[in-house]
């Protein structure tokens, strides 16, 4: 029985929306550029930069549409190469959100990166949204 249990428990996280593992560098650009959520169609717009102090992302949901339909940014994700970022996003309302690592020396400014927003629908679905290639601006 007790051999049971650590997969018992992956189930219940699973059944519960939780995702046990972040996702790949290959699944996280194979991301769409475009989401079609409640008729309407959601793209990102992305600013990441780096100085000596750290590295990080301001990100934008944009739709030609107003208001955004209803998802909440939940986290973003950086890729160049294989190198991966992860963080959760501080929320500015609006669609907009930022995040900042210290002393994250992953990237310099110039370089270009992948930047992809993990979000939640009204139900608590996670939706994958990735902004176009860009690169590493100089942080203030």
């Amino acid at each position: 029985m007790k051999a049971l249990w650590p997969v018992l428990l992956g189930f219940a996280l699973t059944a519960c929306g939780a995702q046990v593992a972040a996702p790949g560098v290959d699944q996280l650009l194979g991301a769409p550029t475009a989401l079609n959520v409640g008729g309407q169609v959601l793209t990102v717009g992305t600013a990441p930069a780096a100085s000596s102090q750290g590295f990080g992302v301001k990100v934008r949901l944009a739709s030609a549409r107003t208001p955004l339909p209803a998802v909440r940014l939940d986290g973003v994700f950086v890729v160049s190469g294989s190198a991966l970022w992860k963080s959760p996003l501080s929320s500015a309302g609006n669609g907009q959100g930022s995040a900042w690592g210290r002393n994250v020396s992953a990237w310099q400014p110039g370089e270009p990166v992948q930047v992809v927003v993990r979000l939640k629908d009204e139900r608590g679905r996670v939706l994958w949204l990735r902004g176009p290639q860009t690169r590493v601006g100089q942080a203030p």
